[in-house]
Protein backbone atom coordinates (compact mmCIF):
# COMPACT_ATOMS: atom_id res chain seq x y z
CA UNK A 1 0.00 0.00 0.00
CA UNK A 2 1.44 3.18 -1.26
CA UNK A 3 1.85 6.23 1.12
CA UNK A 4 -0.89 8.29 -1.42
CA UNK A 5 -3.43 5.18 -0.72
CA UNK A 6 -2.86 5.89 3.53
CA UNK A 7 -3.07 9.27 2.95
CA UNK A 8 -6.78 8.92 1.08
CA UNK A 9 -7.54 6.33 4.21
CA UNK A 10 -7.14 8.31 6.73
CA UNK A 11 -9.07 11.01 4.66
CA UNK A 12 -11.74 9.33 4.85
CA UNK A 13 -11.78 7.96 7.92
CA UNK A 14 -11.47 11.86 9.40
CA UNK A 15 -14.44 12.50 7.05
CA UNK A 16 -16.65 9.70 8.02
CA UNK A 17 -15.82 10.53 11.65
CA UNK A 18 -16.85 14.45 11.26
CA UNK A 19 -19.92 12.93 9.69
CA UNK A 20 -20.72 10.57 12.47
CA UNK A 21 -19.89 13.31 14.75
CA UNK A 22 -22.11 15.92 12.82
CA UNK A 23 -25.28 13.22 12.89
CA UNK A 24 -24.61 12.91 16.68
CA UNK A 25 -24.88 16.38 17.25
CA UNK A 26 -27.83 16.70 15.34
CA UNK A 27 -29.52 14.24 17.18
CA UNK A 28 -28.61 15.25 20.67
CA UNK A 29 -30.04 18.80 19.38
CA UNK A 30 -33.37 17.70 18.26
CA UNK A 31 -34.11 15.59 21.35
CA UNK A 32 -33.19 19.38 23.34
CA UNK A 33 -35.26 20.69 20.94
CA UNK A 34 -38.00 18.45 21.65
CA UNK A 35 -37.27 18.63 25.29
CA UNK A 36 -37.74 22.47 25.55
CA UNK A 37 -40.88 22.39 23.28
CA UNK A 38 -43.01 19.76 25.36
CA UNK A 39 -41.97 22.02 28.21
CA UNK A 40 -42.94 24.93 27.22
CA UNK A 41 -46.17 23.14 25.88
CA UNK A 42 -46.29 21.89 29.75
CA UNK A 43 -46.04 25.10 30.97
CA UNK A 44 -48.49 26.80 29.05
CA UNK A 45 -51.18 23.75 29.77
CA UNK A 46 -50.20 23.34 33.69
CA UNK A 47 -47.96 26.41 34.91
CA UNK A 48 -45.09 23.92 35.41
CA UNK A 49 -41.85 25.90 34.78
CA UNK A 50 -38.90 25.19 32.12
CA UNK A 51 -35.93 23.99 34.81
CA UNK A 52 -32.98 26.31 34.49
CA UNK A 53 -29.69 24.97 32.64
CA UNK A 54 -26.29 25.30 34.39
CA UNK A 55 -24.44 24.19 31.00
CA UNK A 56 -22.36 26.06 28.87
CA UNK A 57 -23.15 26.13 25.49
CA UNK A 58 -26.11 28.06 23.05
CA UNK A 59 -28.84 25.80 23.72
CA UNK A 60 -28.80 26.68 27.07
CA UNK A 61 -28.61 30.41 26.83
CA UNK A 62 -32.12 29.61 24.56
CA UNK A 63 -33.71 27.48 27.37
CA UNK A 64 -32.21 29.95 29.60
CA UNK A 65 -34.16 32.76 28.63
CA UNK A 66 -36.98 30.38 28.12
CA UNK A 67 -36.98 30.34 31.60
CA UNK A 68 -36.80 33.77 32.03
CA UNK A 69 -39.86 34.61 29.67
CA UNK A 70 -41.82 32.44 32.05
CA UNK A 71 -40.85 33.76 35.10
CA UNK A 72 -41.24 37.41 33.72
CA UNK A 73 -44.83 36.06 32.34
CA UNK A 74 -45.65 34.35 36.39
CA UNK A 75 -44.44 37.49 37.78
CA UNK A 76 -46.72 39.55 35.45
CA UNK A 77 -49.61 37.39 35.83
CA UNK A 78 -49.11 37.78 39.74
CA UNK A 79 -49.11 41.67 39.80
CA UNK A 80 -51.78 41.89 37.23
CA UNK A 81 -54.06 39.09 39.58
CA UNK A 82 -53.13 41.39 42.77
CA UNK A 83 -54.32 44.07 41.39
CA UNK A 84 -57.47 43.19 40.39
CA UNK A 85 -57.86 41.99 43.58
CA UNK A 86 -57.05 45.52 45.30
CA UNK A 87 -59.59 46.56 42.78
CA UNK A 88 -62.35 44.31 43.68
CA UNK A 89 -61.18 44.87 47.30
CA UNK A 90 -61.57 48.20 47.08
CA UNK A 91 -65.06 47.94 45.11
CA UNK A 92 -66.35 45.62 47.70
CA UNK A 93 -65.05 47.55 50.86
CA UNK A 94 -67.18 50.91 49.81
CA UNK A 95 -70.28 48.98 48.47
CA UNK A 96 -70.40 47.27 52.11
CA UNK A 97 -69.85 51.04 53.76
CA UNK A 98 -72.61 52.23 51.37
CA UNK A 99 -75.19 49.34 52.32
CA UNK A 100 -75.46 50.23 56.13
CA UNK A 101 -76.25 53.87 56.05
CA UNK A 102 -78.53 53.06 52.99
CA UNK A 103 -80.74 50.80 54.69
CA UNK A 104 -80.84 53.23 57.65
CA UNK A 105 -82.10 55.50 55.13
CA UNK A 106 -84.37 53.56 53.52
CA UNK A 107 -85.79 52.37 57.18
CA UNK A 108 -86.42 55.97 57.89
CA UNK A 109 -88.13 56.95 54.77
CA UNK A 110 -90.00 53.81 54.64
CA UNK A 111 -90.95 54.93 58.18
CA UNK A 112 -92.14 58.22 56.81
CA UNK A 113 -94.01 56.82 54.04
CA UNK A 114 -96.27 54.50 56.44
CA UNK A 115 -97.31 57.76 58.85
CA UNK A 116 -97.10 60.45 55.94
CA UNK A 117 -97.24 59.01 52.25
CA UNK A 118 -96.32 61.82 49.90
CA UNK A 119 -95.04 61.45 46.14
CA UNK A 120 -91.64 62.85 47.81
CA UNK A 121 -91.15 59.75 49.96
CA UNK A 122 -91.94 57.16 46.94
CA UNK A 123 -89.87 58.88 44.53
CA UNK A 124 -86.59 58.86 47.30
CA UNK A 125 -87.27 54.51 48.22
CA UNK A 126 -87.05 54.44 44.04
CA UNK A 127 -83.84 56.09 44.06
CA UNK A 128 -82.68 54.29 47.30
CA UNK A 129 -84.02 50.82 45.97
CA UNK A 130 -82.24 52.33 42.54
CA UNK A 131 -79.00 52.44 44.55
CA UNK A 132 -78.84 49.28 46.33
CA UNK A 133 -79.37 47.65 42.66
CA UNK A 134 -76.59 49.56 40.73
CA UNK A 135 -74.14 48.79 44.09
CA UNK A 136 -75.26 44.94 43.63
CA UNK A 137 -74.74 45.17 39.94
CA UNK A 138 -71.51 46.90 40.19
CA UNK A 139 -69.53 44.49 43.07
CA UNK A 140 -71.24 41.19 41.01
CA UNK A 141 -69.44 42.52 38.00
CA UNK A 142 -66.29 43.04 39.79
CA UNK A 143 -66.44 39.52 41.00
CA UNK A 144 -66.75 38.16 37.67
CA UNK A 145 -64.04 39.88 37.07
CA UNK A 146 -61.81 38.58 39.79
CA UNK A 147 -62.80 35.18 39.67
CA UNK A 148 -64.61 35.17 42.70
CA UNK A 149 -67.02 32.92 40.90
CA UNK A 150 -66.58 29.15 40.12
CA UNK A 151 -67.14 28.57 36.44
CA UNK A 152 -69.08 24.84 36.01
CA UNK A 153 -68.17 24.21 32.17
CA UNK A 154 -70.46 21.71 29.89
CA UNK A 155 -71.61 21.39 26.95
CA UNK A 156 -74.94 23.23 26.35
CA UNK A 157 -77.49 23.75 23.56
CA UNK A 158 -77.55 27.54 22.88
CA UNK A 159 -80.73 27.55 21.67
CA UNK A 160 -82.25 26.02 24.44
CA UNK A 161 -81.00 28.89 26.69
CA UNK A 162 -82.02 31.63 24.34
CA UNK A 163 -85.39 30.54 24.05
CA UNK A 164 -85.59 29.87 28.30
CA UNK A 165 -83.96 33.60 28.20
CA UNK A 166 -87.18 34.55 25.26
CA UNK A 167 -89.84 32.88 27.58
CA UNK A 168 -89.00 34.69 30.53
CA UNK A 169 -89.04 38.14 28.79
CA UNK A 170 -92.53 37.78 26.82
CA UNK A 171 -94.42 38.51 29.79
CA UNK A 172 -92.79 41.63 30.33
CA UNK A 173 -92.42 42.76 27.06
CA UNK A 174 -95.74 41.57 26.09
CA UNK A 175 -96.21 43.45 22.96
CA UNK A 176 -92.46 42.88 21.24
CA UNK A 177 -91.84 40.09 18.79
CA UNK A 178 -88.92 37.23 19.26
CA UNK A 179 -87.56 34.98 16.61
CA UNK A 180 -84.45 32.81 17.27
CA UNK A 181 -83.42 30.89 14.46
CA UNK A 182 -80.36 28.48 14.85
CA UNK A 183 -78.93 26.16 17.13
CA UNK A 184 -75.02 25.01 18.50
CA UNK A 185 -73.77 23.11 21.29
CA UNK A 186 -70.86 25.23 22.69
CA UNK A 187 -69.17 23.96 26.38
CA UNK A 188 -70.24 26.99 28.89
CA UNK A 189 -71.63 27.53 32.13
CA UNK A 190 -75.01 27.52 31.36
CA UNK A 191 -76.21 30.06 34.24
CA UNK A 192 -74.08 32.66 33.17
CA UNK A 193 -74.32 32.02 29.51
CA UNK A 194 -78.38 32.71 30.40
CA UNK A 195 -77.19 36.03 31.99
CA UNK A 196 -74.73 37.41 29.20
CA UNK A 197 -77.69 36.80 26.59
CA UNK A 198 -80.43 37.89 28.83
CA UNK A 199 -78.92 41.26 29.40
CA UNK A 200 -77.96 41.88 25.64
CA UNK A 201 -82.04 41.19 24.88
CA UNK A 202 -83.00 42.86 27.44
CA UNK A 203 -80.73 46.15 26.55
CA UNK A 204 -82.80 45.15 22.90
CA UNK A 205 -86.22 45.29 24.24
CA UNK A 206 -85.09 48.64 26.21
CA UNK A 207 -83.88 50.43 23.02
CA UNK A 208 -86.92 49.19 20.75
CA UNK A 209 -90.70 50.68 20.59
CA UNK A 210 -93.27 48.92 22.31
CA UNK A 211 -94.11 46.83 19.16
CA UNK A 212 -90.06 46.12 18.24
CA UNK A 213 -88.92 43.12 16.82
CA UNK A 214 -85.61 41.41 18.26
CA UNK A 215 -84.16 38.66 16.27
CA UNK A 216 -81.40 36.11 17.71
CA UNK A 217 -79.26 34.29 15.03
CA UNK A 218 -77.20 31.49 16.14
CA UNK A 219 -74.75 30.50 14.20
CA UNK A 220 -72.45 27.20 14.45
CA UNK A 221 -69.10 26.02 13.06
CA UNK A 222 -66.40 23.55 13.66
CA UNK A 223 -64.66 26.66 15.46
CA UNK A 224 -67.04 28.71 17.34
CA UNK A 225 -70.40 29.36 18.31
CA UNK A 226 -71.55 32.97 17.51
CA UNK A 227 -75.00 34.64 18.80
CA UNK A 228 -75.88 37.99 17.50
CA UNK A 229 -78.56 39.91 18.76
CA UNK A 230 -80.69 42.49 16.44
CA UNK A 231 -83.12 44.80 16.53
CA UNK A 232 -84.92 47.95 14.83
CA UNK A 233 -84.86 50.49 17.96
CA UNK A 234 -82.30 52.38 15.13
CA UNK A 235 -79.26 52.10 16.81
CA UNK A 236 -77.10 54.09 18.76
CA UNK A 237 -74.15 57.01 17.73
CA UNK A 238 -71.25 55.83 15.89
CA UNK A 239 -68.99 57.40 18.49
CA UNK A 240 -71.15 55.20 20.81
CA UNK A 241 -70.33 52.15 19.50
CA UNK A 242 -66.75 51.89 21.41
CA UNK A 243 -68.08 52.39 24.45
CA UNK A 244 -71.18 50.58 25.21
CA UNK A 245 -69.48 48.05 27.01
CA UNK A 246 -67.96 50.47 29.81
CA UNK A 247 -69.61 49.91 32.55
CA UNK A 248 -71.68 53.33 33.97
CA UNK A 249 -72.07 54.07 29.78
CA UNK A 250 -75.66 54.86 28.91
CA UNK A 251 -76.69 56.09 25.55
CA UNK A 252 -78.75 58.79 24.61
CA UNK A 253 -81.55 57.04 24.02
CA UNK A 254 -81.44 54.44 27.23
CA UNK A 255 -84.30 53.96 29.86
CA UNK A 256 -84.22 56.37 33.01
CA UNK A 257 -83.69 53.33 35.09
CA UNK A 258 -80.80 52.11 33.14
CA UNK A 259 -77.47 51.44 35.19
CA UNK A 260 -75.42 50.98 32.29
CA UNK A 261 -73.84 47.80 34.01
CA UNK A 262 -75.79 45.31 32.35
CA UNK A 263 -73.14 44.89 28.63
CA UNK A 264 -70.28 45.60 31.13
CA UNK A 265 -71.23 41.75 32.48
CA UNK A 266 -72.21 40.50 29.70
CA UNK A 267 -68.59 41.21 28.06
CA UNK A 268 -66.87 40.12 31.19
CA UNK A 269 -69.06 36.56 31.00
CA UNK A 270 -68.00 36.54 27.70
CA UNK A 271 -64.43 37.10 27.54
CA UNK A 272 -64.41 34.18 31.09
CA UNK A 273 -65.46 32.05 28.17
CA UNK A 274 -62.59 32.90 26.28
CA UNK A 275 -64.98 34.88 23.70
CA UNK A 276 -65.33 38.12 22.01
CA UNK A 277 -68.13 40.93 22.11
CA UNK A 278 -69.03 43.40 19.71
CA UNK A 279 -71.55 46.10 18.40
CA UNK A 280 -72.41 47.48 14.76
CA UNK A 281 -75.35 49.96 13.44
CA UNK A 282 -77.38 48.20 10.71
CA UNK A 283 -80.26 49.96 8.75
CA UNK A 284 -82.99 49.04 11.15
CA UNK A 285 -80.67 49.23 14.67
CA UNK A 286 -78.47 47.33 16.69
CA UNK A 287 -76.35 44.10 16.06
CA UNK A 288 -74.50 42.40 19.44
CA UNK A 289 -72.58 39.88 18.22
CA UNK A 290 -70.86 37.44 20.57
CA UNK A 291 -68.30 34.45 19.37
CA UNK A 292 -67.37 31.81 21.42
CA UNK A 293 -64.39 29.58 20.58
CA UNK A 294 -64.72 26.44 20.77
CA UNK A 295 -62.12 24.71 23.12
CA UNK A 296 -61.04 21.82 24.76
CA UNK A 297 -61.15 22.38 28.28
CA UNK A 298 -58.35 21.93 30.86
CA UNK A 299 -57.87 23.39 34.27
CA UNK A 300 -54.86 26.77 34.57
CA UNK A 301 -52.96 27.35 37.53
Amino acid sequence: MTTLEIILILIVAFLCLLLLAFIIKTIKVKKQINALTESIEKYLENGDLTKFSTEDNNFSTLKNAVCDLENALELQKHNTKAETQRNSDFIADISHQFKTPIAGLKLYIEMDNELNPTDHTEKELQLIEKMEELIGKLLHLEKIKTDAYTMDFATCEVREIVSSIVTDFKPIFKEKEFTVTGSSKMRCDKSWLFEAIGNVIKNACEHTKDDGKIDVIIEDSEQSTIVTVSDNGGGVETQEISKIFNRFHRTKNAKPQSAGIGLAITKAIVEKHHGTISAENTEKGLNIIMCFPHLDGYITY
